[in-house]
């Protein structure tokens, strides 16, 4: 998928790259959007996980730590491959993404509160909804510098920059005074 792109992309050239039989690929992944949604979904486990090590140790903290580490972790999964990332992008408009929602979207928007949860200088009355809005803020901000990165790599530089500014402004606007 990274080297030729999306659209030369079939189970038997995954089978044979992977030196299994394609019958033993189709017994995991019964065709070529299952393979993707895994990929995908993989993705986007690892951006949970990221942002779950934010407040794994349950410490309070300032919100401005907190929103520099939401975004520290979200960005760290984007960049650490920026290939992969920009092909995932493809891969999310070729597929069905909308139903990996309900299980993985659960996860990073619980990550998140729980990260809101020990902001010690800040209260939320609907984590839900500051988790929702800041993680669809992050998403659009991935899509554009990704969608960009071909005007140069400065762009990623600035997109932590970026990201961590846009969490630590909206968290802070949408805390309860």
């Amino acid at each position: 998928m990274l080297s030729e792109g999306l659209a030369r992309l079939t189970t038997t050239r995954v089978a044979e790259r992977a030196g299994v039989s394609v019958g033993t690929l189709y017994q995991y992944f019964p065709n070529k959007d299952a393979l993707l949604y895994a990929i995908l979904l993989r993705h986007f486990e690892d951006m949970a996980e990221a942002i779950e090590r934010v407040s794994a140790d349950g410490a309070k903290r300032p919100l401005s730590d907190l929103a520099d580490g939401i975004a520290d972790a979200y960005v760290s999964v984007k960049i650490a491959r920026p290939d992969a990332t920009t092909a995932l992008y493809r891969v999310a408009g070729a597929i069905d993404q909308f139903r990996l929602s309900a299980g993985v979207y659960k996860r990073l928007e619980t990550a998140v509160v729980r990260g809101l949860e020990n902001a010690s200088d800040a209260r939320y009355g609907d984590f839900g909804r500051v988790a929702f809005t800041l993680l669809s803020a992050l998403a659009g901000l991935s899509r554009g510098s990704f969608g960009a990165l071909a005007s140069g790599p400065e762009v990623l530089s600035r997109f932590r920059e970026e990201a961590r500014l846009l969490s630590r402004a909206y968290l802070r606007a949408a805390a309860d005074d």
